[in-house]
C-alpha cells in the first residue's frame, strides 16, 4: 500500500499488525536499520523501516510494505515524505543523528561502571581483611565505601541514555524540534567542559518528556 506520510504509515501498522511491538536495538544493529519486534511470546513478527517504505513481516510469513510518497500536491523537487510545511516535528536524520551523540555518552557511563565494580571487589576485599585482623577490644577501625553507589549512579545514567535513545529512534513518538535543540545545545556544552555530568541523561529524558510516554 502507499501512504502520504510517516504517521500514516504507522497508523496503516496498528491496523495489520497482530500485536504490540518495540524497538530491538541487537536486531537493528545487526541489520543498519530500525527494527521493532514483537513484545508477544512465541510471535515472529516484526517491522523494518526502511526510509521510504515499512516492511510489515507477519507470524505467517506473508509481508507487507507500506510505500511512503510526497503527495500529490507536493513539488516536483522535493524529495521529502512528509508535508513540506514546517510542523514543528523534529526529522527522521536529526533524530538518529541526535541519538548517536547520546550512544557515546552511553559507553562513557558503561566504562565508569565497570571501573566501580572492580573498585567494590577491592573494597569488599579490604573489609574482610580489617574484619580478619579485628580482635576483641582492640582498635576500632572504620572504612568508607563508595563504590556500590557510585555503580548504581552509573547504572541509572546508562538506563536513562537507553530511554532517550529509544525514544529518539523509535517514529511513532513524536519529538518535536525544540527538543532536539535543547539536547543538543546540553551536549554541545558538555563538550567544551571537557566533563560529563553524571545528571545529563536524566536532563535529556527530562527534555523528552520520557517520565510522560
Amino acid at each position: 500500500m502507499t501512504v502520504t506520510s510517516i504517521r500514516d504509515a504507522w497508523a496503516e501498522v496498528q491496523k495489520i499488525f497482530p500485536t504490540r511491538y518495540e524497538h530491538d536495538a541487537s536486531r537493528s544493529e545487526r541489520a543498519g536499520y530500525p527494527i521493532y519486534y514483537s513484545t508477544a511470546a512465541g510471535v515472529n513478527a516484526w517491522i523494518s523501516d526502511l526510509g521510504n517504505r515499512l516492511e510489515v513481516n507477519l507470524p505467517d510469513g506473508k509481508s507487507v510494505d507500506i510505500w511512503i510518497q510526497s503527495p500529490a500536491e507536493a513539488t516536483a523537487t522535493s524529495n521529502s515524505t512528509e508535508n513540506t510545511e514546517d510542523t514543528g516535528s523534529a526529522t527522521r536524520e536529526e533524530r538518529r543523528e541526535t541519538a548517536k551523540r547520546i550512544q557515546r555518552f552511553t559507553y562513557y557511563y558503561t566504562k565508569e561502571y565497570v571501573r566501580e565494580l572492580d573498585n567494590k571487589k577491592r573494597e569488599d576485599a579490604a573489609v574482610k581483611e580489617m574484619e580478619d585482623a579485628a580482635t576483641e577490644g582492640g582498635e576500632i577501625k572504620c572504612m568508607v565505601l563508595t563504590a556500590e553507589n557510585n555503580a548504581r549512579v552509573m547504572m541509572n545514567c546508562i538506563t536513562d541514555c537507553i530511554a532517550a535513545v529509544d525514544i529518539l529512534v523509535n517514529m511513532e513518538e513524536d519529538v518535536e524540534d525544540w527538543m532536539i535543540a535543547g539536547i543538543n545545545a546540553m551536549l554541545d556544552k558538555v563538550y567544551k567542559g571537557h566533563a560529563i555530568p553524571f545528571d545529563l541523561p536524566t536532563s535529556i529524558c527530562g527534555l523528552l518528556g520520557a517520565q510522560y510516554r
